[in-house]
């Protein structure tokens, strides 16, 4: 990989106010390089996506990133205005929702939809905006574009309306495109076609991709890097190959047991939740979060990502720190 494209640092993020405060994510770090796919995995309610929005400082009005810094191709993105903003969103860092439906505009042609990047970040001349548009309807697998171009999103399946959105997310060329679950309600033969398309855009043009998933089966397939995300924070992080081949957080030993096997001969699906953690962790320290319960009475002690092996971390309790609270 060449250089580094985003970098998140210790990213605080809260929503709420006074009493009412509720910490979504703690502590955060990741990066990503040009050229690479990195996958932020956890199961509902991690943190993933809220982590996600706020590199384009999009998240809900009562929610805001306390501490911490999002670096993007050497722009520091906390500290940038409204304006500026506007300027990056949708034409060097894009994202595919995973709600194709809410995402589209229910009254506007998905061609003219499609052209409302280019119209301004690319000032097109307005005669270039429909060759262009057809072009990336292509570029996404529609055999008919022209045809395509006249619908509106009901007319559309929910595997078309995805392709919609990526079509849109590639119009500008972004340097990062953003995943979301792109492939929620789709049947299995669809996500393979969105992903595949995703990962032929960054291959074409040496882009990169944060996907964000509850999907270690995705992630085998596509990803180069893996964060894995519990409750808020990084709980385990390594290249794919490390996290597959020697997982050592009961968290991501539990999320990787859940993936079905061919040779399940129909022996019940397992959930995370019925592996519990070692009572001694990595060389004898504790596992941080020591339960999956959010309300674990050693959940908020200190705890840190080790470095167990290059380039693999895990986080563990603070040794000789740990504190029983509640």
């Amino acid at each position: 990989m060449s250089s580094r494209l985003l970098e998140i640092n210790n990213l605080n993020i809260a929503f709420g106010s006074g009493k009412n405060v509720f910490n979504a994510v703690t502590d955060i770090s990741l990066s990503i390089n040009s050229g690479q796919t990195v996958a932020l995995i956890g199961e509902s309610g991690s943190g993933k996506s809220v982590t996600s929005l706020s590199v384009l400082k999009l998240l809900p009005a009562n929610g805001r990133a306390e501490s911490g810094s999002i670096s993007f191709d050497d722009k520091e993105i906390l500290q940038m205005t409204e304006k500026e903003m506007q300027k990056i969103r949708g034409n060097e860092i894009s994202m595919i929702f995973q709600d194709a439906i809410a995402s589209l505009n229910p009254a506007m042609k998905v061609g003219v939809q499609i052209t409302e990047g280019l119209k301004y970040h690319k000032q097109m001349p307005k005669s270039e905006l429909r060759a262009v548009a057809l072009s990336l309807l292509e570029q996404v697998g529609f055999h008919n574009p022209a045809h395509i171009y006249d619908q509106y999103p009901s007319q559309l399946s929910g595997g078309m309306k995805q392709r919609i959105l990526i079509a849109m997310a590639i119009s500008c060329k972004p340097k990062l495109i953003i995943a979301d679950e792109p492939t929620t309600a789709l049947d299995v033969t669809i996500q393979r076609q969105v992903l595949d398309l995703i990962a032929d855009y960054k291959i074409r043009e040496d882009a990169s991709v944060l996907m964000i998933t509850h999907d270690f089966g995705v992630v085998a397939e596509y990803a180069d890097w893996v964060y894995v995300m519990f409750g808020g924070r990084i709980v385990e992080s390594g290249d794919v190959f490390t996290i597959f081949n020697n997982p050592i957080h009961p968290y991501t030993k539990g999320l990787i047991g859940c993936i079905p096997s061919l040779e399940s001969d129909g022996e019940r699906l397992k959930s995370v939740y019925d592996y519990s953690f070692e009572e001694a962790g990595y060389k004898g320290r504790k596992f941080a979060p020591e339960t999956y319960s959010m309300e674990s009475k050693v959940y908020h002690a200190p705890s840190s990502l080790i470095e167990v092996e290059p380039g693999h971390y895990v986080r563990l309790f603070d040794e000789s720190e740990v504190t029983i609270v509640g």
